[in-house]
Order: C-alpha cells, then sequence, then structure tokens
C-alpha cells in the first residue's frame, strides 16, 4: 500500500473528531487550499500544504485534486441491498391509484422479493449485489451496512447473508451485515410460528452477522416479540438494532434503548418521550428520508431529535418496496428541505453519525489518525452536495487511502 499525498484541495469539510450532538453538529473543521497525506490507509496530516509536507514521508503518489472539495466517504448504516427481483411495475400501479393492498392480492409487496429472493440463485444474487455496489461506490458510500430480511427461512437469510460476507472481499466498499429474520411473516405461517422459527435461526446464522434487527411495528411483530428476538441474538453476540415507529408508536424505542440498542432506525412517528430517551442515550437515531419521499408519509422529526441532543445518523433503507434510492446526496438534500437540517449537519449525520451506528470510531472523519476514505467533488463547495440536487457531485473516490473509482466524465 503505498502513500499518497492529496494537494490542490480547494476546501475540506469535515466533522470535528469525537461525538457531537446539536449544535455542535454545525461546526464542521473547515480547511482552505489544502492537502492531506495518507500513509498506511490512514491520514496522517491535513491542512495547508506546508504544514502537511513537513509529516511527510518518503516519496508518495502525488494527486492534484485540481481545485476540488473533500468530504468523508458516506457511511451508510441501514440498507437492504441484496434482493431478488424488481417493483417497478408495482410503483407505477401505485403511482395510478391502485392501493398497497391491492397490489399485494395481486402478488405483489414484499411477498414478490420474498419469492424472487428465494428464487435466485446465490450467484445471482451476488452479482445483483455487486452492480448495486458499484452504483453506491459511485454516489460516494464508502461504507454500507446491509440486512437480510427479505427470505424468512433459514435456507434463503443464510443464502443473502453468505452473500454480503463473500461481497465484502470482492469490492471496496466496507460492508457490514445484519440479520433480519423477523422483517415480516411469511405465507402459510402464523406470526407465532414464525416468531419460533427466527429464533431457532439465530444460533444457525450468528457467525454471519454483527447485528440482529426486528421490524416491530403493528401487523408485524411487538414489543415483547421483539424483545425475545433480540435478546436471543445477544445471547449468541448479535447486537442489537430495530425498525420501529414507521407507522405507529407501540413501545419499540423504549424497549430497545433499554436493551443497549446500537441504533434505532425510521422514527417517522415520534413521541416527545421518546424524542427525550434517545437525547439521554448512546443509541443512534437513524432518519431514513427515502422512505418519507417514495411512499408519500411523514418524514422523521430530525430538528427535534438534533435540537434535543440525540445521536443522529442519515441512511438510505436502500430497498425495492419503500426506498428506492442508493444516493447519499439526494437524501441529505431532503434533510435540509424536509427535515429543517443545515448542510453541515447532514453532512455529520451522514458520514461520522453513520459511523456511529456502525460502531466505526475511525470512520467518517477527515483528520489525523482516521481511516483515508475521501470523496473529492466535482465543485469547490461541499455545499453542492445538498444544494444542487439530483446530480452526483462525487469526482474521485478513495477507500484506505487507495484511489478505487474515478468519473471520466
Amino acid at each position: 500500500m503505498s502513500n499518497l499525498l492529496i494537494q490542490n484541495i480547494s476546501q475540506i469539510a469535515t466533522p470535528k473528531p469525537g461525538v457531537y450532538r446539536g449544535s455542535e453538529l454545525r461546526g464542521l473543521n473547515i480547511y482552505e487550499n489544502a492537502a492531506i497525506y495518507i500513509s498506511e490507509g490512514s491520514i496522517k496530516a491535513v491542512g495547508a500544504l506546508s504544514e502537511v509536507l513537513e509529516k511527510v514521508e518518503g516519496h508518495p503518489v502525488i494527486l492534484d485534486a485540481e481545485g476540488k472539495a473533500a468530504v468523508p466517504g458516506f457511511v451508510d448504516s441501514h440498507s437492504h441491498l441484496v434482493f431478488g427481483g424488481n417493483r417497478a411495475d408495482e410503483f407505477a400501479m401505485r403511482s395510478a391509484g391502485m392501493s398497497y393492498e391491492e397490489i399485494a392480492e395481486q402478488g405483489g409487496g414484499i411477498v414478490s422479493t420474498v419469492e424472487a429472493t428465494r428464487n435466485a440463485s446465490k450467484e445471482e444474487l451476488k452479482n445483483l449485489g455487486r452492480i448495486r455496489l458499484q452504483k453506491a461506490l459511485r454516489q460516494g458510500i464508502t461504507t454500507m451496512e446491509i440486512k437480510s430480511g427479505y427470505g424468512l427461512d433459514l435456507e434463503t437469510e443464510r443464502k443473502m447473508l453468505e452473500v454480503i460476507n463473500e461481497l465484502k472481499e470482492e469490492q471496496p466498499i466496507e460492508l457490514t451485515a445484519t440479520f433480519l429474520g423477523a422483517h415480516a411473516v411469511p405465507k402459510n405461517s402464523s406470526r407465532e410460528e414464525y416468531l419460533e422459527e427466527v429464533l431457532t435461526m439465530i444460533p444457525e446464522i450468528a457467525e454471519l452477522a454483527e447485528y440482529c434487527d426486528v421490524f416491530c411495528e403493528k401487523g408485524y411483530f411487538s414489543v415483547e416479540e421483539t424483545r425475545k428476538v433480540l435478546e436471543k441474538g445477544m445471547e449468541y453476540d448479535l447486537k442489537p438494532k430495530l425498525h420501529t415507529n414507521q407507522f405507529n408508536d407501540i413501545g419499540g424505542v423504549e424497549m430497545a434503548i433499554g436493551l443497549g440498542a446500537v441504533s434505532v432506525d425510521h422514527l417517522e412517528v415520534l413521541s416527545e418521550e421518546d424524542i427525550q430517551r434517545l437525547a439521554r442515550s448512546e443509541t443512534v437515531a437513524t432518519i431514513l428520508p427515502g422512505v418519507s419521499y417514495f411512499l408519500n408519509i411523514p418524514y422523521s422529526p430530525a430538528r427535534k431529535l438534533l435540537d434535543k441532543g440525540a445521536l443522529v445518523a442519515l441512511a438510505t433503507d436502500f430497498n425495492p418496496g419503500s426506498s428506492m434510492t442508493i444516493s447519499v446526496q439526494l437524501l441529505m438534500s431532503m434533510a435540509c428541505t424536509k427535515m429543517g437540517m443545515s448542510v453541515e449537519e447532514a453532512l455529520c449525520c451522514a458520514t461520522q453519525n453513520g459511523a456511529k451506528a456502525l460502531e466505526k470510531e475511525k470512520l467518517g472523519c477527515i483528520a489525523a489518525g482516521y481511516q483515508a476514505d475521501i470523496l473529492l467533488l466535482d465543485s469547490d463547495n461541499y455545499k453542492d452536495l445538498a444544494y444542487f440536487f439530483g446530480e452526483n457531485h462525487v469526482h474521485t473516490v478513495i477507500k484506505k487511502g487507495e484511489k478505487v473509482w474515478e468519473s471520466r466524465g
């Protein structure tokens, strides 16, 4: 691994090292006319070229940024990237006025994705995942969590997790696997029967995942059922995460915080009490504006969460049914225009706090000692990421100090 010196950077915009809440998230470190020195995949120095050169050893590779701005690589802490099939036809039907229930009656909804994922071979799922990860990399995602949950049986859940683990070794994005067997109840099974099946899956798949997740929601899994699954996961060193409060508040947030969940995700419906609970906790509140946009439902109260001091992360929830996007940049714009966040907060939540939601302390920041995951933009101003929406502003992606993608346009 060669050393790298990036120079002629118009502007470096990065969260400050550490963990910040509330108004502190607006205080980025900004370096103008700057350079970055990288050695063995880690950042060694950041700042004015003359200062950085004092830290340089040997003869590093020189990368001329040509006046581009630099930000940390995006950390997408919630996705469902591995799945079979396509639901574009369902989207068109829904856009033409058909209800979700009507679509489900015709074999659509999550049932169709489960069927397609079960029918796909492992190699087919891997090829689909590889293509999607290439798209994610071009959009600046350098770290990503991927959940299972479209199998709803042991064989397919294992297949999905194996695909995620194999893809870790075959492409540059850093991947984390989460077991989401309790995503929905499969056809021809009662909730009680399937809950027991999920509990028996956990010992079988535990070595393939780092986290255990549940969809805690009316019509899916209750608070007590969710607790059973998460506690069973904890017995096998699967740390708890949670989908909750997407459509209803049934007590999932309080339960998850009590278990020490790493993150609670969705939170479109959130009480003042739960906002206070999150603000007092170390559990990350992961918001998913792509879902609100795609399903035309209310957005999470991000402004209240931030003002009260909660740890907030911003993620794609990339999935075929409710958030078919892999653009963190578009979500940053949504966060600013629809959720009252500043550009600086959106950048912090999509980088440093996303890393916090995956317990990766040395990601999400451009500072000495951090992993060298860096994006060079097609602009000299980081604010274009949210301002000039609908465009991909990533020009160059650097992962662990290596250039892994560059725009040819």
